[in-house]
């Protein structure tokens, strides 16, 4: 049983280092056979024993290949790695291109849905207005609708500071009750009555039957 342990381990041994040569035999058998004169006078030819050196061709081979297959090795992941990269922002661009499109898309499907129109839509019903936003309203339309108003000359008429009318101004210009136009009046805006807010004084005056 060990001896037959030790043979087939001798032809396993046999064999790899068969395999070893192949290539320095093959290129010593080639270099005899295209150049039969100088192989003989290196003492190469086909009778010889010549395994010194076809193990060192061998070697030499068995190395060069094992560096190419280390070197294409290298490539491949270099090539693989910047594939990888050029996918991911390939994919990073398309997924924002495509958030952009479905935000834009979005806003064109909101802005085709009809929206629900009346005399009192930009009026902000839910809006409470007290009595001197009320008053500032109703001293702007009096100025009629090709006038404008400031807040100094509306606080002279409602003996109230410049300031306060300011920001009374500013409230009903954010609920849309009037607008700013062109110019200023001693460093204050002007504002006019807007449509939205003659339609509201309109109302309030039916409602209260004015």
């Amino acid at each position: 049983m060990t001896t037959d342990w030790l043979e087939t381990l001798h032809d396993v041994g046999s064999a790899v280092y068969e395999a070893f040569l192949l290539p320095g035999d093959f290129l010593l058998l080639q270099f005899a056979a295209q150049a039969p004169a100088l192989a003989l006078s290196l003492g190469i030819d086909s009778n010889s024993d010549v395994a010194s050196q076809s193990a060192i061709l061998s070697a030499v081979v068995w190395l060069l290949l094992v560096g190419v297959v280390w070197k294409s090795f290298q490539f491949l992941q270099n090539v693989s790695r910047s594939l990888v990269a050029v996918c991911k922002t390939i994919v990073s661009r398309t997924l924002i291109r495509l958030r952009i499109f479905r935000k834009r898309l979005l806003c064109e499907i909101m802005g085709l849905l009809p929206r629900r129109q009346s005399s009192h839509a930009d009026a902000n019903p839910e809006v409470e207005f007290d009595d001197i936003d009320l008053a500032v309203l109703r001293n702007s339309a009096e100025a009629g609708g090709g006038f404008v108003v400031s807040a100094p000359g509306l606080a002279e008429q409602l003996t109230l500071r410049p300031a306060q009318v300011q920001r009374r101004l500013e409230r009903l210009r954010k609920y849309r009750m009037v607008e700013v136009v062109f110019g200023s009046t001693d460093g204050f805006d002007n504002y006019r009555l807007s449509p939205s807010g003659v339609a509201f004084l309109d109302a309030l005056q039916r409602s209260h039957n004015i």
